[in-house]
């Protein structure tokens, strides 16, 4: 079913039980109150980003964009939480992990399948490595961020 074809509250389910399985990961994660909110609703952003990229070219490259919002939004709230960004971005990062196409890939296996496991190995790989890519790009603007404010601070506290 194609994203055109949603209504608005078809649409907004997927972030919505994103958040709310995120949520109860974070609980099991030893977050409190309000981080158990703000990690869900990085999970929503995420998977409202993958729900709304095509995924006519690669599901990896919807999973990339997706990851790179999720961890863009939790440099964001690590920031103004002054909590580390890494807090937010696992749980954050959850609805986008893999875990069917794993699954898939050891029955395929089991079963013998050479083909299939090869084409769900690499899609799977092709999935997780999009997901390391996003986060590692989203933790180096917010490190770049991070030290260029760091030196506007230093730099507007000098004496003449």
């Amino acid at each position: 079913m194609s994203p055109e074809s949603l209504s608005m509250v078809d649409w907004l389910k997927g972030p919505a039980f994103a958040a709310i399985a995120t949520s109860a990961f974070s609980l099991l994660f030893g977050l409190h109150s309000l981080d158990i909110l703000l990690a869900s609703g990085g999970a929503a952003v995420g998977w409202a980003i993958f729900l709304v990229v095509p995924h006519a070219g690669s599901p990896a490259f919807a999973v990339f964009l997706a990851a790179l919002a999720a961890g863009l939004y939790s440099e964001i709230i690590g920031w103004l939480r002054f909590r580390p960004a890494t807090v937010y971005a696992i749980a954050a990062i959850l609805p986008l992990v893999p875990g069917g196409g794993m699954y898939y890939t050891m029955l395929s296996t089991l079963e013998g399948n050479s083909a299939k496991t090869v084409e769900l190995v690499m899609t799977t790989l092709m999935t997780a490595f999009a997901i390391a890519a996003g986060l590692a790009i989203a933790n180096a603007v917010g490190r770049m961020n991070y030290l260029a404010y760091s030196h506007w601070l230093m730099k507007g506290n000098r004496k003449p």
